[in-house]
Formats: C-alpha cells, structure tokens, sequence
C-alpha cells in the first residue's frame, strides 16, 4: 500500500512538472519545498497530537506580472493525484485539500523562501500569492468538471486565504489541447501568450503586449489567446473551453480588438470544443455583418478542437 502511494504521489508530482514547465512555460519550478509552520497549534492536523512544525509546498512559481505594473506573482502549487476515479461526493476532501494548501499558504507569507524569490526580482512594490490547487484523477474522464462540483461548497472563516485557484481534469486537458498541440504544431517560440488591457499594465502593456509568461489567472478562464508567428503571418489563436455559441462569438470578437493592437494580426482563428461547419457556418456569417474588417475563411476561421475527419 505504501509503494502504491508513493507511485500515485510521483506521478502526480510528473504531470505538475509537464503541465507548469512543458505547457505553461515555467522555467524555474522549484519542487518539494519545506517551510516552517508559524501556526503549529491551529495548523496541527486533527489525526495528529502534536502542534505542526512544518508545512510541504509541492512547487513555486513566480515571474513579474504582465496584467499589472510593478507586482510579482508567486504561485504556490499543492499536487493532489488520485489513483483511481473522483470521489462522487468530493465536498469534505475539497475542504480538507483547500485548508492544507491555505495553511501553507499562510506560512509562507512569513517565511525565508519567499523573501528568497521576493529578491531575485527588482522593481517591484507588490506581491500577491496564489494558491495552486492540483486535483487530479487517474481514471476519470479527461475532461471531468471537478469545480461545478465543488462550486458551491462553503469555505469556513476559519479559513485565511486570499486566491487559490482549482485545476482539475478538465483544466488540464483544456491546456494541453489548445496551449501545448499549438506548440506542438508551429514550435514553442513560435507561440506566446497575448496580455490584455487591464487597466493595471499600463506601462508594461505598451511595451509587450505578448510574452512567454503565462498569467495564472488565466487558469480562472476558459479563454486562452496566442499570438503564433506562423511563417511570415502573425495568426491570433483563441481558445475557448466552451461550445460554439452565437452570442459569445460577438463577444470574443470585440474581446479579439483588444489584442489587436495596431492591427497587427493577419488572421483570427477562434477554437472551440464543438463546431460544425455545416450547421454553424451560415450563422457566423450573419454575425460578420457587424465586423466588416473580417471575411469568412479569409482572416478569419472557426474550428473545433481537437479536430476530427468532419471538421479537420
């Protein structure tokens, strides 16, 4: 049984490598971290008669962020791999994982390793610390939505924590479908992540709007924006964890302008998880009447993805 855990937790702790270096660009993934517990008798698990001493981090990330001026983000990330299926009623383990990872959290605001990174960068007068959570199952569906499970589940105040952001299956697979195939496809420094206007970046915005960071808030969203330099054309990829919709095309439309800066882009591909060019074509062009700067299967395509013999 032992043995068995121990090769749940390092699989676990492998596809964390690949999800944050391989797809998400991370270059510098610090693993299996220790830190001192500040808080040993309120931190003390209740299995456990002694006051906690420490506290395990998983991973760290962290870079200068692209969507706001002068403020460091470090990610904190907690690797919680299951051998077999999600549990059905997943409420009480959430609770139990999310109160770890805020735990360590806590303390790690507090402790020598984050001054450490804190340093290593300059020009800064914020950081923010986001929690990790990494739920993942081994035998259920790639694409299983862990978080409307545990949407509603309620957080006591006990709890101290800022963000913690839940990556489950379906996150997983939505990353690896949309940011490491296009990778695959045109090469990785052909492929940068697309930063948008948020009213916080003003400075670093007019300076980069594309890079090789990946924000993890845009682990929040189910759009994910690539610039690909595709040859000599510079192509907009839109992700969208979603089926085709007629109103949301609109709205990722507009959402496209504001990556285009200086109208730069020479083509929009909007990907979706379900497309049928059949049915759905004659509807996106009704909707182009309102964006004259596009026309259909010229510097604008809608695709499904993955892609099948249907709609290759």
């Amino acid at each position: 049984m032992g043995e068995w855990s121990k090769s749940i937790g390092e699989k676990g702790e492998q596809i964390v490598k690949f999800v944050f270096e391989e797809i998400l660009n991370f270059n510098a993934l610090l693993e299996n971290q220790s830190i001192s517990c500040v808080k040993g008798k309120n931190h003390r698990k209740t299995s456990v008669e002694k006051d906690r001493t420490t506290h395990g981090i998983d991973g760290l990330v962290s870079y200068q962020n692209p969507l706001e001026d002068f403020s460091l983000d470090i990610g904190v990330i907690s690797s919680k791999y299951i051998g077999g299926e999600y549990p059905k009623s997943p409420s009480t383990l959430f609770k139990t994982h999310f109160q770890d990872l805020a735990q360590t959290i806590e303390c790690f605001n507090n402790s020598r390793l984050k001054n450490s990174i804190n340093q290593h960068f300059s020009n800064i007068n914020k950081t923010e610390i986001l929690g990790i959570l990494v739920w993942l199952s081994n035998t259920s569906e790639v694409n299983f939505d862990l978080i409307s499970k545990v949407n509603n589940v309620i957080i006591g105040n006990e709890i101290i924590f800022d963000k913690i952001i839940l990556v489950d299956n379906n996150v997983v697979n939505f990353l690896y479908e949309s940011i490491y195939k296009t990778k695959q496809k045109f090469q990785s420094e052909n492929v940068d992540f697309v930063y948008h206007n948020s009213g916080l970046n003003i400075s670093s915005i007019q300076e980069k709007t594309y890079g090789k960071v990946f924000p993890l808030n845009y682990l929040y969203s189910d759009i994910i924006p690539m610039r690909v330099q595709d040859k000599h054309n510079v192509e907009l990829h839109i992700y969208v964890n979603d089926d085709f919709q007629e109103e949301q095309l609109i709205q990722i439309l507009d959402f496209s302008k504001s990556f285009d800066h200086l109208n730069a882009i020479d083509k929009l591909i909007i990907n979706y998880r379900s497309y049928d060019s059949l049915i759905h074509d004659n509807l996106v062009k009704e909707k182009l009447v309102k964006f004259p700067n596009y026309k259909f299967n010229g510097n604008l395509e809608i695709k499904k993805f993955p892609s099948d013999f249907r709609n290759s």
